[in-house]
């Protein structure tokens, strides 16, 4: 079981941060999880993905975050199985979750299959608009252009069990829930606003070919990506199954 630290709020947000490169871990944990607790109104808790084994949130958790990574979500990889057990536990458990990006690959591979995940044939690198249908996930939201950076996708999703709530011309599941659950997966990064968004961007330029081959910037107005903290309080408004 997985418990807070000494000093948390009775009720806290649980981050699962899956990012390996040690500079870009502490910059998630340092500085992209406290503004989501802030939304939040909770105290967050983070744990490393490769620290989770066996364990369960435990009953002051709320909801569950389950960031991206530079990982592939389309190869079997030794650490996938514990984060597999660890999500398909959280959501038996009733549990508010949202998956970003590789989070949202792997939300979608713990309930259909290892197929759910591919290799995309067009990675999306920039700010591209999204066309969104109704769901309490997006209530509020007219206009979304968040950051995207991917070169695997979400595919194949049985209807019975998964609603499609976005996508873009390139990605036909930008983002999912789980029907039946307070469990929703985006391929997006909805964490990010336009400021730490364009140094992302600007690394993935300098480092990726199929960024600099890829790249869109469909941002024309800042208010475009600030529905992205609308997104998140409507997440944390969510309540337990």
């Amino acid at each position: 079981m997985i418990c807070p630290a000494s000093g948390y709020d009775r009720f806290v947000i649980l981050t699962i941060n899956c990012i390996v490169d040690a500079k870009e871990r502490a910059g998630f944990d340092r500085h992209i999880v406290p503004r989501l607790a802030e939304i939040a109104g909770r105290r967050a808790e983070i744990v490393h993905f490769e620290q989770l084994q066996d364990s369960t949130p435990h009953d002051e958790c709320t909801h569950v975050l389950i960031s991206g990574s530079e990982l592939s979500a389309a190869q079997h990889l030794p650490t996938d199985d514990a984060l597999l057990s660890f999500i398909r536990r959280t959501v038996d458990d009733g549990l508010p979750v949202l998956g970003i990006c590789y989070g949202h690959q792997m939300i979608a591979r713990a309930f259909v299959d290892d197929g759910a995940c591919r290799r995309a044939a067009v990675p999306e690198f920039g700010f591209k608009r999204l066309t969104l249908a109704a769901n309490p996930l997006f209530d509020g939201i007219e206009t979304l252009v968040p950051v995207h950076s991917h070169y695997d996708e979400v595919a194949d999703l049985p209807p019975d069990q998964f609603d499609v709530i976005a996508t873009t011309d390139d990605c036909a599941v930008q983002a999912f829930q789980l029907k039946g659950h307070p469990v929703w997966g985006v391929q997006f990064h909805p964490e990010l606003d336009e400021r730490s968004g364009r140094r992302m961007l600007e690394r993935n330029l300098e480092t990726e070919a199929a960024a600099r081959e890829r790249f869109v910037d469909e941002l024309t107005d800042p208010a475009q990506i600030e529905g992205c903290r609308r997104l998140f309080e409507n997440f944390f408004r969510a309540k337990r199954r």
